[in-house]
């Protein structure tokens, strides 16, 4: 087996255009991949280089808006932490922390949004805790680490053992990979 090196240092447009090109002729738009080529020499991303030679690259664009639903992003500055994210943990009233900003803008949906995930989030076929440890699933997924840990804290809070949050981050890194697995980790609290 060979030894293969990741590298993130630099920029690889020629072996992105060599690696393209290299695929069948059924493989892409040759728009999209000029684009990606072009996209290849300013994002940042990583090499697998095998014996010198690059044999895959992966470019790393941010896909989500930054406003997220797990309290980043549309916040008071004087409200946030360190990281830009506000402090996930819900106030008394069980609230997430960014529906507040939602409520003032416009009190009747907060009000629907409210009534609508107090339902769904209550205990039925399928047990609460569950409920959100699906939730933290989708957060770890959707690279949204204040979510996870919210999330995984309401579930134990809801009765989720340690086995069964450690097992949902397992779910999550089954289904989105190991950038899930490493959002996953925000349930933890070492």
């Amino acid at each position: 087996m060979a030894d293969v090196q990741l590298t993130t240092d630099g920029h690889w447009p020629d072996d992105v255009e060599r690696l393209l090109a290299g695929l069948p002729d059924w493989f892409g738009i040759p728009e999209s991949n000029r684009a990606y080529v072009e996209a290849a020499r300013t994002l940042p991303g990583v090499a697998a280089v095998v014996d010198g030679e690059v044999v895959g690259v992966g470019l790393l664009a941010q896909a989500a808006p930054t406003s997220r639903a797990d309290g980043c992003g549309d916040a008071n500055p004087a409200d946030t932490s360190a990281g830009g994210c506000i402090d996930p943990a819900p106030p008394a009233n069980g609230d997430p922390p960014w529906l507040a900003t939602l409520e003032r803008r416009d009190p009747h949906f907060a009000d629907s949004y409210r009534g609508t995930r107090e339902r769904i989030l209550q205990d039925g076929a399928i047990p609460a805790k569950y409920k959100l440890l699906m939730g933290m699933i989708t957060d770890a997924i959707a690279a949204h680490p204040d979510g996870v840990k919210s999330l995984a804290d309401n579930a134990r809070a809801a009765g989720a053992s340690e086995a069964e949050v450690t097992e949902a981050v397992e779910v999550g890194y089954l289904y989105g990979g190991t950038a899930a697995l490493v959002m996953g980790a925000n349930a933890f609290h070492e």
